[in-house]
């Protein structure tokens, strides 16, 4: 399934979540996002160079820089949380983690799509919250990272 074919499932799954599918896209083809409460929300369609023919879509959300005082502990607490996690996990790139979901689009239906949206926006709301509790003071300001995922 490439980009003009599942474009109108993913603004069907925005537009069920109340949300404008025009005011949602970014100016790349294949992009869109929004915030749900706390979290961002990006959507991505894309191909890799080496196989174009084939489509992944990737649904993340930036969760929180990774704690710098207390950070084995942490790092612990978020491998137990990826093992809650249905239908997506916490990965980390650079100094942030990030609530994703990762998969071909291959076979994809509007069913997936609309749970793929509504997992990563409400894990990361929720951890967002249950981690920013727990590990209050153990970041120091840093600039936020350029770019998506």
């Amino acid at each position: 399934m490439n980009i003009e074919q599942i474009a109108p499932l993913i603004e069907a799954s925005l537009a069920g979540l109340k949300l404008d599918p025009a005011k949602c896209r970014n100016e790349k083809p294949g992009q869109w996002s929004y915030r749900s409460q706390k979290a961002d929300v990006w959507i991505d369609v894309f191909t890799f160079q080496d196989r174009p023919e084939k489509y992944y879509l990737q649904v993340m959300s930036p969760l929180c820089l990774v704690a710098d005082l207390r950070r084995e502990e942490f790092l612990l607490d978020i491998l137990e949380i990826n093992y809650k996690l249905v239908g997506c996990w916490i990965a980390k790139r650079n100094d942030w983690l990030y609530v994703l979901n990762l998969r071909e689009t291959e076979n994809i239906d509007q069913s997936e799509i609309d749970a793929t949206l509504d997992r990563v926006s409400f894990y990361c709301n929720d951890y967002l919250a249950k981690l920013g509790f727990k590990y209050e003071g153990c970041w120091t300001p840093k600039p936020v990272e350029g770019g998506r995922g």
